[in-house]
């Protein structure tokens, strides 16, 4: 990968399943080393583009670059070692007895277990500096799934992290979080962008509220998997755009550095004869 290659680069991107379009003519560049967001409705294909990025799925049509590398042209599995995915809504089953600090070590070998390895005393060293970035040292010996939802969230951020990738992708991964358990997440987020080398970050949502000061680069997409408008948030996170794509009417603010939306008005409703 060369400097000026861009983290993530779809080109003209359609995806089908059983006939119905998924996605259709997304072009987006996520530039080398930035921070951005998809922004859309349930159903409009923001985790299928996650999928792609990250060598899961491939498109109908287009083309797909990350880091550099068209994908079908170089190694999934090489790529995937650059690459770190936390989806909020997927079951990792881990061993049940596996601590914290465990799962944390197992992303150094993309495994579910440690049955099979032995880690380095170099790598239990990252396990645990992380673990302290992500504020969870205190619970690094405690057994992952006994864990709340929010402190099993940093622990799945810590272990995406744990191998410094050089992309990471966030799907809802504040999804189900309470208040404070949410700004722990997000705060953690922003110091990561002031550390040395931060990675290049994608982080999926369809609230608002959850993007960080630090993205600047936002697609936004509607229920039918079209790109409504792409660039920075302030070009993108507009009234008329934002109630484009959900098809509802939405008032978007921007307050210290964080963005709001709110529906001030019911839309007619449409009843069946």
């Amino acid at each position: 990968m060369t400097d000026c290659s861009p983290a993530i680069r779809f080109t003209n991107v359609e995806f089908m399943r059983e006939d119905r379009a998924i996605l259709a003519g997304i072009n987006w560049t996520l530039p080398a080393g930035g921070w951005g967001a998809i922004v859309g409705p349930n159903g409009s294909g923001k985790s299928t583009l996650v999928r792609m990025a990250a060598g899961y799925l491939w498109p109908t049509h287009g083309t797909v670059d990350v880091l550099g590398h068209r994908l079908g042209e170089y190694p999934v599995s090489l790529l995937r070692q650059q690459i770190s995915v936390v989806e909020a809504l997927s079951i990792y089953p881990f061993d049940e007895q596996m601590t914290a600090e465990e799962v944390v070590c197992s992303g150094f070998f993309g495994s579910l277990t440690l049955g099979y390895y032995q880690p380095a005393a170099g790598q239990w060293a990252r396990t645990n500096q992380v673990l302290t970035d992500v504020r969870m040292e205190l619970f690094a010996r405690r057994k992952f799934w006994t864990l709340s939802t929010g402190e099993r969230m940093r622990v799945l951020i810590a272990r995406a992290l744990v191998h410094q990738p050089a992309l990471l992708m966030l799907d809802e991964c504040t999804s189900g979080l309470d208040l404070p358990s949410r700004e722990t997440v997000l705060i953690f987020l922003s110091q990561l962008a002031e550390m040395p080398s931060p990675p290049a970050l994608l982080m999926i949502t369809h609230h608002l509220e959850e993007l960080l000061p630090q993205i600047h680069h936002t697609l936004l997409l509607d229920c039918n998997g079209r790109a409504v408008a792409a660039g920075t948030p302030e070009q993108t996170l507009t009234d008329p755009l934002m109630s484009e794509a959900f098809n509802w009417p939405i008032h978007v603010t921007l307050r210290d550095r964080r963005w709001y939306a709110a529906s001030e008005s019911w839309p007619p409703l449409h009843r069946p004869l």
